[in-house]
Formats: structure tokens, sequence, C-alpha cells
């Protein structure tokens, strides 16, 4: 059976509990998440609006740890302490406020359920993030543990399809990358894992106190900061992965904030700079000359908290318990040109502390076109939706496939397209989409991998084997190694059994160890349903179930005579005949005419091919002579005879002589030389007698003969 999932940091304390708190909240329908409401500090509450920003009173404290989301007239928020709606607290969390980026919102699809990721366990040093779901209209919480020995780090960015959400940590106590896909409401059952950058293993807080991780608004850039260092990578948003990097370093940087369009970073710690970001390209990006903003503060109680783009476009920079924040007033403005003011914003309601809040940094990503895809994994058929702010009346889009240059073009807004076939493991499309107006025209182009269709029954048909003989202990155990395809990015085997739950994420239970979500093959040994879940490149999900069944081995049969025939006294499906211990014959009759003497056996095999133990021997002389299987050709006369008869062979020699009845009993048997020709006496009584023959070379024959006294 196959299913397919379509798709598509600075100063601190040292002991301090960290909440990482991920609140997402879910209605696609009416979720107004997009980074203008900021409610953070002691009772800061802004809404920024198209004529300016709203201030209000809050409950709400944080010293660190906050983000928010709105919904329809409601709104959400947290500190990693409490989850907020409409300004009342609703439920007491495990977290705690001061925690670097404790806490964000991401979008979802459902009207009833807000979820968190949580991290604990921070005065062992050990963070487990887990993601929790809060039911609005139960009131009830789960959870389940998604990665163990987490930092402070969270940070989220859309995907390349504007419909899933990356989401990134950094792992305790190394310099491994952990980034999750969202996507309706589900987290993708395996990471991916990226090693690249700082390594935290000898970093005398290892659980990462102090760093942060941010993306440029664009998902072009992907920064880390810590203590004096700031690494940034460039991001691919489709994929996941890390291009070229840049360090920059030579100040102390506790946090960090990428201008709209990724022209300038700035880090701040107690001091505020601004670096420009040069000569980006897919593989490459340099820095340009460090200027400092604004000058050190030596005091704590002074000293500058976080950094942030808002909805307006502007920097804002928080103060420790302060009534103002500081603002970049035209951050994409060379440093001589810049504008920053340290009490830029008075606050009417509230306070400052440490921290701001801590959104997707797409909100911030405002272009005048865009567009968003869903992608058909079975058929590589996707849908495309048009998106501008122009008031577009005219759209265009525009296929190409870069290896042969092959041009398709459809009109309309949103439109649906279907891949050719991949050969390859790779096929790189270019999708560019065109919206105009009767004076104006806007352009957006991007690059999609297409990956191989998938193929239905990845594990094989169903199959069987029979069950170990015990008779036989050089049998050798069943196994069979279950295969998934090739160039995943990830597999999971599920365990034997029935399972109800095709979406394996959620039924996962405890996930502390990624590593086994690639293995391509499983080897099994015994009966049950074996699944398995295969995640693409591009992220397609499909699962596919074996069931491997054990049938038994027939019972031994017992065969007797019955007239000039022999017959197996047990029903089979089929009968396969011994002589002399090798195969002769497989019937469909459990009745056998028998070609020639010997002793025989029968052997019963089942529809499914299981095979019984060989039955005892029955030694047959009465079958009807058939020279076609005699190698030893020998005269014997008079025929019939009154008990003297004459022996004639090929040659002198020592042979073997048996006299045997019609029912194979054995009446006479002797080994001697030979002459060419041999007299022999037969004293037995009349009737009818078969005498065999056996040479030196073990060349054998038989002849009847009639004794008449």
């Amino acid at each position: 059976m196959v299913q397919l999932f379509k798709s598509f940091l600075g100063q601190f304390s040292m002991i301090k509990v960290s909440f990482l708190v991920s609140l997402f909240f879910l209605s696609l329908a009416s979720y107004s998440q997009n980074g203008k409401r900021w409610i953070f500090g002691d009772g800061v509450d802004l809404e920024f609006t198209d004529t300016g920003i709203v201030q209000r009173p809050s409950n709400f404290y944080s010293y660190e740890s906050s983000a928010t989301c709105t919904l329809d007239i409601d709104y959400f928020s947290s500190n990693g302490e409490i989850l907020y709606l409409n300004n009342d607290s609703i439920k007491a969390l495990l977290g705690n406020s001061s925690s670097a980026q404790g806490t964000i919102f991401l979008e979802s699809s459902s009207d009833s359920i807000v979820s968190f990721i949580i991290s604990n366990d921070m005065f062992d040093q050990n963070l487990n993030h887990y993601i929790v779901r809060y039911n609005k209209i139960s009131s009830s919480l789960t959870s389940k543990i998604i990665m163990k020995n987490g930092r402070e780090q969270l940070a989220a960015v859309n995907h390349r399809n504007n419909k899933s959400e990356w989401i990134f940590f950094h792992q305790g106590g190394s310099s491994n990358y952990f980034s999750f896909l969202y996507n309706n409401n589900k987290l993708l059952c395996c990471p991916k894992k990226i090693k690249r950058g700082f390594d935290y293993s000898n970093s005398p807080y290892p659980w990462g106190a102090g760093s942060i991780i941010k993306f440029s608004s664009d998902g072009t850039l992907i920064g880390n900061a810590r203590n004096n260092e700031l690494e940034i990578f460039i991001f691919n948003n489709e994929n996941g992965n890390f291009g070229d990097s840049v360090l920059i370093e030579g100040f102390t940087i506790y946090n960090f904030c990428f201008s709209k369009s990724a022209k300038y970073v700035y880090p701040v710690s107690n001091q505020l700079w601004q670096v420009p970001l040069e000569n980006i390209i897919d593989n490459g990006i340099n820095v340009g000359v460090a200027r400092r903003i604004a000058p050190a503060n030596t005091s704590w109680d002074n000293s500058y908290g976080q950094i942030g783009l808002g909805y307006n476009d502007k920097i804002y920079l928080s103060m420790i318990d302060s009534f103002h924040l500081g603002v970049i007033e035209n951050p994409e403005e060379s440093y001589s040109n810049l504008i920053f003011n340290r009490k830029g914003l008075p606050l009417t309601y509230g306070k400052s502390e440490r921290g701001l809040p801590n959104f997707n940094a797409s909100y911030f990503y405002t272009p005048s076109i865009d567009f968003a895809y869903t992608e058909d994994c079975w058929e590589h058929s996707y849908s495309f939706e048009g998106r501008d702010t122009l008031e577009a009346t005219n759209w265009k889009w525009i296929f190409r496939d870069v290896r042969n240059e092959t041009v398709d073009v459809i009109l309309g807004k949103n439109v649906s397209y279907t891949f050719p076939q991949a050969d390859s493991l790779e096929n790189k499309y270019e999708v560019t989409h065109i919206a105009s107006t009767a004076s104006r025209s806007d352009t957006v182009t991007k690059t999609l991998t297409i990956r191989p269709k998938w193929e239905a029954d990845m594990l094989g048909r169903d199959t069987f084997y029979c069950a170990r003989s015990p008779f036989d202990s050089a049998q050798d155990d069943f196994t069979l190694t279950l295969r998934a395809p090739a160039d995943m990015h990830c597999v999971h085997w599920g365990d034997k059994g029935p399972i109800e739950e095709p979406n394996l994420d959620e039924s996962l239970g405890l996930i502390v160890d990624y590593d086994h979500f690639h293995t391509d093959t499983l080897a099994v040994d015994t009966a049950g349903t074996y699944i398995v879940k295969v995640t693409n490149k591009t992220f397609c999900q499909m699962w596919d179930t074996i069931t491997i069944s054990e049938y038994p081995i027939p019972d031994k049969s017992l065969i007797s005579r019955f007239k000039d025939s022999i017959v197996s006294n047990t029903l089979s499906h089929s009968y396969r005949w011994y002589r002399n211990g090798e195969a002769k014959f497989e019937t469909s009759v459990r009745r056998l005419d028998p070609d020639s003497n010997g002793y025989w056996q029968v052997q019963l095999v089942s529809e499914f091919g299981c095979e019984s133990e060989l039955s005892d021997s029955l030694n047959v002389g009465f079958a009807t002579l058939d020279h076609r299987y005699e190698t030893l050709d020998f005269r014997l006369y008079p025929n019939p005879s009154n008990g003297n008869v004459s022996i004639e062979v090929p040659k002198s020699g020592e042979y073997r002589i048996q006299v045997t009845d019609l029912n194979g009993k054995l009446i006479y048997g002797t080994t001697q030389n030979l002459s060419l020709i041999f007299e022999f006496e037969l004293e037995f009584a009349n009737g009818t007698y078969i005498i065999t023959l056996t040479d030196q070379d073990g060349n054998t024959g038989s002849e009847k003969i009639e004794v008449v006294n």
C-alpha cells in the first residue's frame, strides 16, 4: 500500500532555564501574523500601521524572550513563562523569560490549536526541545520531544514556495545546525543536519547562552552571533543548504539584524556597528569596512539589548530598563548618511528590557511581485499562485528547462503546470512570473528542483517465507532486505505490526537521534507488516507498507504400494518424488507409477512452495524395467529356467549380484568375480525374480527371469 503526502545572545546569567517556545496560531483563512504587533519588555505593546505606531498598555512582562501573533481581533503573546491571550494570562509555561530567542510564532493551518517549541533542563546544560500543542477549545496541552541537547537559538524563515517555513536550531556542544520544515501543521520527521561554522564543543557555555541566529528577510542569508564573532552564510531556501560564508569579528557581538535588502548588517552589544555586505552571489559573499554607529555603554543597566527590523523598514534597538527604543531611521543608507537616534521612539506605556519580539524573518520581505507554489509529488504538477502589489491586470508565466532551453508560456494569475518526467536525480527549471498594468510591469524568477516521480510499491509486493523445519538443523534462518528508493533526504522504517496512522511524524514518540533516518535498507527476519516513509530532497513525502507472512511446512508423508503404484497418504498441492536420493518427478497427484526399481521417497510441496521433510524410503522392486536409465547390458538364459542359468557379461571382473522378488524384497545378494560367461543356480521357489548386476564402475543393469521347477 502506498500513500503520498502532497506538498508539499552576549551577556547572561550562568544559571537559567531556557524556554524556546514557538507559538503558531493555526488558521490560514483568518491568520494575520505579519510582524506588525510587538509585545515585549515591561508592558510595551506597539502596533505598526500605515500612519504610524499605535501604543497600548499591557500586562505583559519579559526580560528577554517575547513573541506575538494576531488573529483577527485576538492576539497571542508569550515570554516563555506565560501564554497570553488578549492581554490575559491563560497558561503557565515552564520556560524562562531570559532566553535569548525564547519564542516565535509560525503560521499553520488549524483554527483551534496553538503550538509551542519548548527547551528546558538548562541547569544541566542539556536543552531538550519539545513541540507542545495548546488546544484552544479544551485548554489542554500535549507535548512531544523533537531534539535533545539544543541551545537558545531559534529562528524561522519561509521556504522558497512561500507555503512552508524553515525552523532552525543549533545543537549544544557542536557545530550542528538542525532545521525542520514546517508545513500544514506538521514538522517533518527528520531535520536537515548541517555541520558548519562555530563549534561550541569547547565553549565555557556549550548550550549556547547568549548566542542567536537570524535570517535576512528575503531568506538568502543566515547569521549566527556569539560573543565577539558573527558568521554569515548564503542560504538556499529551497533545499535548506548553506553556501559560502564570511566571518565578522574584532568587537563584542550580542545580537545583530540585517537591513531589509540585506545590503547591511548591524551587530550590537554595548556598541552598535554597521557592516556593508558586498558581492553577494550564489557562492560568494564579502564584507566592507565595519563602522561604529553608537559608542560603548560600560554599564550593564545602560547597555544595548536586542535589535530588530520593524514593519516600517526601520531598525529598533532595545535598552535595559529604558523608556525609549533606539531607532536607525534609514538602515539602507551608507554610514555617512545614516541616522541613528538612541531615544528615537519614546515608550508611552511600559519600558524596554533586554529583548525584542522574535519573528519569522519573511514577514518583513514585501516585494512588489512574488509567487507561491505547492507540489503534487506524484505527477510533478505544481499549482502556482501569483502575488503582487501592482494591482496588475495581466499575468504571464514562463517555464524553462535550464538544460535544453525548452520554454512553455501560460497566461493567468494562478496557474498549474506539469513538469516533464524527471530523468535524473536533479532537474532544474526556471519559473518566471510577470505581472503588469497598462503602465508598469515587474518580474520575479525562481529556480525549482524537480525530482524523479515516485514509483508505486517501492518496497515491492507482499511476500512470505516458509517456517523453519524442526528436523533440519542446517537450514538457514529467514532474512530479507527491504530497500527504500535511493538518494532520499531521509528514510524512516516503522516497527512491524499494523500502523493505523500513516503520518509517522506524529506517531514516532520520543525522537532524540536522527542519524537512523538515513538508513536505506532494513533487514527483517520475522513475519509482520513493515512500513517506510521517505522524504525526498524537495521534501515530498510518501509511505509504503509490505506484509511478510510466515507459512507452515507440510507434514511429513508416508508412502505405500497400491497395485503397481506408490501413493502418498497425505494430500498436498504437489508431490516431489525421489529415487535413491535423487529427485525424479514432480506431480500434482499423490499416486505415481515408478519407472524403475529402487528406494523411493516423496516430499510434499504447499501452494506457497514450502517443502516437507522427505518421507521414509519404500523399496520398489515391482516396477516395469526401463532400460533407458541402465548403463550395464548383460544376457540371461535360458528364460524361463529350472533354476540353472547362464549370465553373460561384457567383461570379466567383480560384480555385485542382487536377486529380488517383484515386491522389492531382497532374496539373495553377493559380490564375486565373474568370467565372461558365468553359470548361476537359482534355488528359489517357482516365480518371477529380478537379477540386478552392478560392476566395479557403478554401472547397473536388471533383467527379469521366471523360475519353473
